[in-house]
């Protein structure tokens, strides 16, 4: 009995201790929240939003009786970070430190504090901190800007107070963790606003345990079949279904609806896939997608790292229409498998809610990047900064867009590994306006929506995409391609109302292309003819050229300069009607003046 008795108090005592230690709340309403640790997320919890005077609160929860730190990071790396560190003593004191690291050691305390403690405790296990700071301190010395882009946040924490007076941190040891995060979203993606009674029909697409190939890179087009819709919805939200084994392999995917014409072949057909991408015959794609999938209109993109469950705006869906025919939709799976696994199969795919109550706008996407080829993206090894550019002509939006304009609410910007900033520049009557989007801490592994406040686009405006790559530990020439070893430029831009407008793009001039290859009389003799009548034609073989190259600096600096200056473009556009592309021909290369200045409130 008495070991019963004992038994009994001590399985009290457990449950009384692990609820002690279940999730605390926060103490208000936060727009934003995230978890640094993926494997424990009660572990330490961050919460924040955005103040009004352009300021913004935190409060983090961590599971820690000493010091909790977390902070703004270049790289991921201790070195260069901004860092704020708080902690409540053994008499119930709390302390926060502004503080930035010089190296791989102890945080140096700021001479201005920017930080400021609201609220701090120790409730049940966790260490508990609410504070604020300005979006721009105007310290560039010692703090980060946190502005609407990708940045690393740091985090570390310690069972071990500092001493008040010497503010010696202990060593964190293992308890770090790295997070790359939008902190300044114009509206939270995930917010689950929505109301569940607005919710009225419910589809699910995924793989059925396919079987992904034994080779680097894999695209596989899949076709599903939606069944025949008595009234129009509009798809509001959707889950990206994704089991944790196949998380290594799902690079990303567009998703596409089509048109089709030949309704008996739809009809036929049974949720088909097919190896797409590089390598495969265009031809050959185009006769499975004849009749089936005459024009794609793109519904949206995701991507590694990207937020799985997404919400549009109140006012706006894609438009999914009335049919009394089976439609299709196409998922362009992008698989990477570095690693060459030969029995990894996949179920990955997603959930649409929609709803028969449409919103005010149809929602659309535009297409802005450099044509995904040997020769219109290249860059050079052993290269700290290499900037790539492409144009979206104001003639194109002349063209395409209505009077009133278009509404802009959010973005992806896309680049493979050695991609490292992404930056969109609305220019209207010869002048930047603003940064339409702008990543300069771009990281491939959390390639988010970023949801930007409202913006208009109008007839005559242009837009400039400029990726800036990074390749200074590669040893041989990175040229654009659909491997993730390989390298893009896109940004996927979500507007409303929908309008035919699909694509806008630039790239050289195939004189230009012709002449600086010209040069080299290996890439001549290597091509022949072929090379003098187009050099596009020839676009293959100068890639298995440029990446046998012996490498020098002279070299290196030839390429840079050449793919980084341009006097002329080529520009292009289209609608979701293959018949509406337009061909600018050669245009001059934009390079406007910057007509706005970014307000930081700094006072003196």
């Amino acid at each position: 009995m008495k070991k019963f008795l004992l038994f009994f108090k001590i399985l009290i005592l457990s449950l009384v201790c692990s609820s002690g230690m279940s999730e605390l709340k926060p103490s208000e309403d936060y727009k934003f929240s995230l978890s640094a640790d993926d494997s424990d997320e009660l572990q330490y919890r961050l919460y924040w939003k955005v103040l009004e005077k352009d300021e913004i609160q935190f409060e983090v929860h961590c599971r820690a009786s000493g010091w909790v730190g977390f902070g703004l990071s270049p790289n991921g790396g201790m070195a260069g970070s901004d860092i704020v560190i708080g902690w409540v003593n053994s008499d119930g004191e709390a302390y926060l430190k502004d503080t930035h690291a010089v190296g791989n050691q102890a945080p140096i305390v700021d001479s201005v504090q920017n930080w400021h403690l609201i609220d701090a405790s120790e409730q049940n296990g966790f260490t508990v901190l609410k504070m604020k700071r300005k979006l721009y301190t105007c310290d560039e010395q010692n703090d980060f800007d946190i502005k609407f882009e990708t940045q690393r946040l740091i985090f570390a924490w310690s069972d071990y107070d500092p001493d008040n007076e010497l503010l010696n941190w202990s060593y964190h040891g293992a308890n770090r963790r790295i997070k790359s995060v939008v902190l300044l979203n114009f509206a939270d993606e995930t917010s689950g606003s929505l109301i569940d009674s607005e919710i009225t029909d419910s589809f699910e697409y995924r793989l059925n345990n396919h079987l992904i190939p034994a080779k680097d890179t894999y695209y596989l087009c899949q076709m599903f079949k939606i069944p025949p819709l008595k009234t129009d919805l509009h798809l509001i939200s959707y889950q990206v279904l994704i089991e944790k084994e196949s998380l290594s392999f799902v690079h990303h995917f567009d998703v596409y609806m089509c048109k089709s014409s030949d309704f008996e072949k739809v009809k036929n057909i049974s949720n088909m896939g097919y190896e797409c991408g590089p390598g495969i015959d265009d031809e050959a794609s185009s006769n499975i997608l004849k009749g089936i999938c005459e024009v794609r209109t793109m519904v949206f993109a995701w991507a590694i790292g990207g937020k799985r469950s997404i919400s549009f705006p109140e006012n706006t869906g894609f438009r999914f229409s009335k049919s009394d025919h089976e439609t299709v939709m196409v998922i362009n799976y992008h698989f990477n498998n570095p690693m060459i696994a030969k029995d990894h199969k996949d179920k990955s795919g997603l959930k649409f809610k929609f709803t028969k109550n449409l919103r005010k706008y149809d929602l659309g996407v535009l297409t802005v990047g450099i044509p995904t080829t040997q020769l219109d993206i290249v860059v050079p090894p052993r290269t700290e900064s290499v900037k790539l550019s492409t144009i979206c002509y104001s003639d194109c939006t002349e063209k395409f867009l209505p009077k009133e304009g278009i509404t802009v609410f959010a973005g992806n910007l896309h680049t493979h590994l050695a991609g490292r900033a992404l930056r969109t520049k609305l220019v209207r009557n010869g002048k930047i306006i603003k940064y339409l989007f702008d990543d300069q801490n771009y990281d491939f592994n959390y390639q988010s929506n970023i949801l930007i406040q409202p913006t208009k686009l109008f007839p005559g405006d242009s837009l400039i995409l400029e990726c800036t790559y990074s390749s200074k530990n590669k040893d041989q020439f990175t040229v654009g391609g659909f491997g993730t070893k390989d390298e893009m430029c896109i940004n996927f831009i979500y507007y409303y109302p929908k309008i035919d407008f699909q694509i806008c793009s630039s790239i050289k001039l195939d004189e230009d292309l012709t002449h600086f290859y010209g040069k080299f009389e290996s890439f001549v003799s290597l091509t022949g003819a072929e090379f003098e009548n187009s050099i596009r034609n020839s676009s293959k073989l100068i890639e298995k050229h440029i990446k046998k190259l012996e490498v020098s600096q002279v070299l290196i600096e030839k390429f840079k300069n050449f793919y980084e200056n341009s006097d002329f473009h080529n520009g292009f556009c289209m609608g979701d009607k293959n018949s509406s592309i337009v061909l600018l021909g050669k245009k001059k290369f934009l390079n406007p003046s910057k007509g706005f200045n970014e307000n930081k409130n700094c006072r003196v």
